[in-house]
């Protein structure tokens, strides 16, 4: 679960933050419920262009780094190379991520934060410039921080806790992979293993793009599928797989998901049907049950296409997500005030930009921080409601 991200010189983003940092949650000590993290459930609102699909665009690229490292993650879909996301190529471009992550062995929370620069070298080629792991630990009762992961240029130190508390140095070959990439495969390095399947497990939904509907009519390669891909085309490769596995499972979840959705109720032969008219609430929901839950859940505009009353389907299908599954959580996009009526302040995330200059002038705002939201809020006013009167469009300090 991502309590903060933070990101510095890439794409249309200049040292703006959403959520808070390791040093944000320790400073705060015992007063951390109070600050403005990212919650289960995040809503981005905003005028269009103002960042929203750009923040989830930095951080499938920084997965995509990770996992298959920075000069692949730079071309791979569609994107234009390194050299053209970044607004400064004189200074590296910046990630910082602050996680809770479910620590089953030590049976607490565990909070941990990955930072990673990148830089380009004189061909302009992306390479790691630096990467930072730093886990809070609680010292003599106060909470500190542990930075077991250090290098630059390749070239730092590591310390495995399950082994010693001594620095060991490390070096990585290839400049284009971060050393998380490597650690955090191997057996024994458990909190290195623990950040990679965070990050590993982050899934960016595209069921409302136009690459959705050509499974429907190309056909899919047959066989199971165990999850949905990113477009949902494999929907019945994946009914198949739950068919095979389990056919109870598969008559609860199909029953259960066609209860909630009018026009499917009439379906018999649901992949068949499927097939004929792609159904995307069907796809929201039967990702939302699969049996191993993504980490993150990123989504552009999911009430896209959608029907009001499916709309308070899948908000309350979102928020029963998170609430079943502690350490997950859903970050989506919207410009509609149906989807957020149920969320609390501390839930939206406002976009904006001035656009005085071409990058670097997005700022990112919780409505949490607006008293008047707030007070607003407690009256009983939905967030829905609070946004159609315009009430998330000023910032706190034009309400005074």
């Amino acid at each position: 679960m991502i309590l903060g991200i933070e990101l510095d010189n890439f794409d249309v983003f200049d040292n703006d933050k959403a959520g808070i940092l390791i040093d944000d949650f320790i400073a705060a000590k015992d007063a951390a419920r109070s600050l403005n993290s990212l919650r289960g459930l995040n809503a981005f609102i905003g005028r269009n262009s103002t960042g929203k699909t750009s923040f989830m665009g930095c951080m499938a690229f920084l997965k995509d780094t990770i996992t298959q490292g920075c000069a692949v993650a730079s071309i791979i879909y569609g994107r234009p190379g390194f050299a053209n996301m970044t607004p400064d190529i004189s200074r590296p471009s910046s990630f910082r991520v602050f996680f809770k992550l479910e620590d089953a062995k030590a049976g607490k929370p565990l909070f941990i934060q990955y930072e990673l620069s990148i830089t380009t070298n004189r061909h302009k080629s992306p390479v790691i410039d630096s990467e930072k792991v730093r886990l809070v630990i609680s010292e003599d009762g106060e909470r500190k921080d542990l930075t077991i992961l250090d290098t630059r240029k390749g070239m730092g130190t590591i310390i495995n806790l399950e082994d010693s508390s001594s620095p060991v140095e490390i070096g990585v070959e290839d400049e284009h992979l971060t050393a998380l990439s490597l650690y955090g495969k191997i057996t024994g390095y458990r909190y290195f293993v623990l950040l990679f399947k965070e990050i590993y497990n982050w899934f960016f939904c595209s069921f409302s793009s136009e690459e959705q509907s050509s499974y429907y009519y190309e056909g899919g390669a047959p066989g199971g599928h165990k999850h949905l891909n990113s477009t949902g085309s494999n929907v019945g490769n994946v009914l198949e797989y739950i068919k095979m596995e389990n056919e109870e499972e598969y008559e609860r979840i199909t029953t259960e998901i066609k209860d909630k959705i009018p026009s499917m109720k009439i379906k018999k032969n649901l992949p068949q049907a499927l097939k004929e008219s792609p159904d995307k609430l069907f796809l929201y929901l039967l990702l939302l049950r699969d049996s191993s839950p993504r980490s993150t859940i990123f989504i552009e505009t999911p009430d896209k296409d959608l029907y009001h009353d499916m709309v308070d389907v899948l908000s309350d299908e979102m928020r029963d997500y998170t609430m079943k599954n502690h350490y997950c959580q859903i970050m989506f996009s919207t410009h509609n005030p149906y989807i957020i009526e149920t969320l609390s302040p501390k839930e939206i995330w406002i976009f904006e930009r001035s656009f005085e200059k071409d990058n670097g002038d997005v700022t990112i705002r919780c409505a949490g921080e607006d008293p008047l939201v707030m007070e607003m809020f407690h009256q009983g006013v939905g967030m829905g409601a609070i946004w159609y009167g315009g009430h998330l469009d000023t910032k706190p300090e034009d309400n005074e």
